[in-house]
């Protein structure tokens, strides 16, 4: 058994994991309103919480000042920003978190045991990213699987492969996003359902303005609508635009799990 922390190996840092206890599913913070004169309660679902995964490991050293030093190397390594967490049990998938505080250390001559407690975030993720790229005519849909149990966000890539378009539009699902503005040919808008944020690429307008203003690249001003997700099973993908212009359209996520 093993796991890896921000790339770092679990082997190369000379543990030796024992075991894990990783819950099944998240916290749950689900509200109950109790009412007077009446059995039960309503329920007010609410998002999920925090995951912990505890890790029991050994600590193989040869002298106490050798432990000294790897213990050393362990802090530095652990008290940092949230990184991403894969263990042994699961090794398709990633956990975004950190150590949730200090660990007990049992010391011994040749070897210290310790548990390490990382607090996560909810879901899962998938460590390979899904990417799909459709030449899609104007008012058009295309069907797209999502292999996770959770919704995920993607990144949509409009590109005018094949000439200028007009005032594009996406709708993932139910929810539309509109772009007020042109795509010069071969120029691109990014739109990050993730971040919420919506750029263009460096093409914008250098063929009719002749230069490039950076200060302009977030052009969520001129984005109208919802962002919206992919969720579990099947979704639909329709673009158009005013001018009747086909396009590229590149879908890049990654598949999140309970």
């Amino acid at each position: 058994m093993w796991f890896q922390f921000n790339g770092v190996h679990s082997d190369e840092l000379k543990i030796r994991v024992l075991r894990f206890r990783n819950p099944a599913l998240p916290e749950f913070s689900d509200h109950y309103e109790y009412v007077p004169g009446r059995d039960g309660a309503l329920l007010f679902p609410r998002p999920f919480g925090m995951r912990e995964i505890e890790i029991d490991c050994l600590l193989l050293h040869e002298s106490r000042t050798k432990r000294v030093q790897a213990i050393r190397e362990l802090s530095q390594l652990f008290t940092r920003q949230e990184g991403s967490l894969v263990i042994s049990d699961e090794p398709d998938v990633y956990y975004v978190g950190k150590l949730a505080g200090t660990f007990p250390l049992d010391a011994h001559k040749t070897l210290s045991s310790f548990t390490l407690v990382f607090r996560c975030q909810s879901f899962r993720y998938a460590i390979d990213t899904r990417e799909l790229t459709f030449d899609m005519e104007s008012n058009s849909v295309q069907y797209i699987s999502n292999g996770g149990t959770a919704e995920t966000y993607p990144s949509v890539v409009i590109q005018a492969a094949y000439g200028e378009i007009q005032n594009p539009k996406i709708t993932l699902n139910d929810k539309y996003l509109l772009y007020s503005g042109v795509l010069t040919p071969n120029s691109l808008i990014e739109i990050n359902t993730e971040s919420f944020l919506a750029t263009k690429s460096m093409e914008r307008d250098i063929v009719t303005t002749g230069a490039y203003d950076t200060a302009e690249n977030n052009i969520l001003s001129m984005i109208d609508g919802e962002f919206g997700a992919f969720f579990p099973g099947g979704n639909t993908l329709a673009y158009s635009s005013a001018n009747g212009q086909r396009a590229r359209i590149r879908l890049v996520w990654q598949e999140r799990y309970l």
